[in-house]
C-alpha cells in the first residue's frame, strides 16, 4: 500500500515536469520566432534605405495618400533570401514626421524638411507580426563622423 502510494506521487510530479519542460520549450520557440521576425523587420529597414534615398524627389507623390500616382519603387516588398519566390518576405512604407511648425497644423501629407518614417512589417511569420519605425533624413552631402580620427570619412584633416 505504501509502495503504490509512493509511486502515484512519483508518476504524479514526473508528468508535472514533463509539462513544465513542454511549456518552457513552447516559449523558447516563441521567443525564437519572434526575434526571427525582428530581425526580417529590421531587414527591410536595411534593404529599403537606399532605395528610399535614391527616390528623395518622389516622397510627396508617396505620402498624398493617392495611391494612384505612386512611382513604381512603392510600396517596398522583398525577400530575406536571394532567389526567394511567393509573398515578400517584409512590407516598408513611408510615413511623415511632424514637421509643420505651430500655429500650422501637422500635414502627414506633405514633407517639409527631407525627414521620413520608414515602417517595415515582417510578413514571413504571420504568426508573430513585427512592425519596426526608423526615421531616415536626406543629406545630398552626406554626414562627416566628427570624432573620427582623421576628421571624419571624408579624411579632411585632425583639428586636435
Amino acid at each position: 500500500m505504501t509502495s503504490l502510494i509512493i509511486l502515484s506521487g512519483l508518476l504524479v510530479a514526473g508528468g508535472a515536469s514533463v509539462y513544465l519542460m513542454t511549456a518552457e520549450t513552447r516559449s523558447t520557440g516563441y521567443t525564437a520566432m519572434s526575434r526571427r521576425a525582428l530581425f526580417c523587420a529590421e531587414g527591410g529597414l536595411a534593404m529599403a534605405r537606399p532605395v528610399v534615398a535614391a527616390n528623395h524627389s518622389t516622397w510627396n507623390d508617396v505620402l498624398d495618400g493617392d495611391p494612384s500616382n505612386d512611382p513604381p519603387w512603392y510600396p517596398i516588398a522583398g525577400y530575406l533570401e536571394a532567389n526567394a519566390t511567393g509573398t515578400p518576405d517584409f512590407t516598408v512604407t513611408l510615413k511623415d514626421n511632424d514637421d509643420e511648425l505651430p500655429p500650422l497644423s501637422n500635414d502627414p501629407n506633405q514633407d517639409n524638411d527631407l525627414m521620413v518614417f520608414l515602417v517595415s512589417k515582417c510578413t514571413r511569420y504571420p504568426e508573430h507580426p513585427r512592425t519596426v519605425m526608423q526615421l531616415v533624413e536626406y543629406t545630398a552631402a552626406g554626414h562627416t563622423y566628427r570624432n573620427q580620427a582623421g576628421q571624419g570619412g571624408f579624411n579632411t584633416g585632425n583639428t586636435n
